[in-house]
C-alpha cells in the first residue's frame, strides 16, 4: 500500500491514503474530531474501547487516539462495530451492520487492517488470552458474520435439532426440535449438577415445548447451554453439530 502524505511531529501522525480511500491519525489529547471517523481509545498501547465520533466523549477518553477516517462512502459506525467484532469489544447494544453493507465494511477494513498491524496496537487484554490458550491448549472458537445463517444440525442422544451460531453470545435452535427424554444419573441413581442444571434450562424455555418438542424458535447463550438443553450436555457440542457437508462447528470456528 502507498502512502500519499504524512504529516509528523511528537504528538501527532497523519497517514493519509491515495484515491480518497480516507486517512489514519494517531493523535494525543485532540481537541476535535472529524466527523464519519472510528476511535480507538488507547492506554499503554493497547485498544481499550472502539467508537465511532458520535460516541465519543473528550472527557473521558485516554490521551491518545488512533483515528480511522474512511471514505465517505461507508458509514463510521458501521466500520466501528466490524472492529469491535473483530477485537470482541462489547458496546452493550452493538450496532448492527446491514447484509447489504458487510462486503463494503469489510473491504474498507482491509484497507486499514495492514496499517494496524504494523502500527502493533492490540485488544486490553489480548496477549493474557494468548499466555492462556498457550497454556492450556483448548481451542479458541471464533464467531463470524458467515455463520449467521449457516444451518448445523444435532441428531445426538435422542435429540434432533437445527441450530444457528447467529451471534457471539446467541445460539438459536429452530423450532420442532427434539428434545432428548433420557436424564443421565449418576452412578448411585441420583441427579447430577449438569442434569439439574439441563432442567433449569428447560424450565426456563418451558413455553416454547410441548411433549418434548419445541414449538417456537429457542435462543441460549452458548453451544454448551443449547447441549444442555437438547440432550443434557455431557459430551463436546462443537463436534456435535454438523454441517450438510458433514463438517463440525468446531472446525468452522477453531
Amino acid at each position: 500500500m502507498k502512502i500519499e502524505t504524512i504529516d509528523v511531529d511528537q504528538q501527532h501522525l497523519l497517514l493519509r491514503l491515495p484515491d480518497e480511500a480516507g486517512q489514519v491519525e494517531i493523535i494525543d489529547q485532540p481537541t476535535s474530531i472529524q466527523k464519519n471517523s472510528v476511535l480507538f481509545l488507547l492506554a499503554n498501547n493497547q485498544i481499550v474501547d472502539v467508537l465511532d465520533d458520535h460516541q465519543y466523549d473528550a472527557k473521558k477518553t485516554p490521551a491518545r487516539l488512533l483515528i480511522l477516517t474512511p471514505n465517505w462512502d461507508i458509514m463510521a459506525a458501521y466500520l466501528a462495530q466490524y472492529y469491535r467484532q473483530k477485537y470482541q469489544i462489547s458496546q452493550g447494544e452493538d450496532t448492527v451492520i446491514p447484509s447489504e453493507q458487510v462486503k463494503h465494511v469489510e473491504a474498507c477494513a482491509a484497507i486499514f487492517d495492514p496499517l494496524l498491524d504494523w502500527l502493533g496496537y492490540r485488544p486490553i487484554g489480548a496477549a493474557v488470552a494468548e499466555e492462556k490458550k498457550a497454556k492450556s491448549g483448548k481451542p479458541q472458537h471464533k464467531w463470524t458474520k458467515l455463520l449467521t445463517e449457516h444451518p448445523f444440525y444435532v441428531d445426538y442422544q435422542g435429540s434432533k435439532a437445527t441450530v444457528y451460531w447467529q451471534k457471539r453470545n446467541q445460539v438459536r435452535i429452530e423450532k420442532g426440535a427434539i428434545l432428548s427424554q433420557q436424564m443421565p444419573l449418576n452412578k448411585d441413581g441420583s441427579i447430577g449438577y449438569s442434569a439439574r442444571l439441563s432442567e433449569k434450562i428447560r424450565q426456563d424455555n418451558q413455553a416454547a415445548i410441548t411433549d418434548y418438542q419445541t414449538t417456537e424458535d429457542v435462543i441460549l447463550k452458548s453451544v454448551n447451554e443449547m447441549g444442555m438443553f437438547l440432550y443434557y450436555g455431557g459430551t463436546n457440542g462443537w463436534l456435535v453439530l454438523v454441517d450438510d457437508e458433514g463438517k463440525t462447528l468446531n472446525e468452522w470456528t477453531v
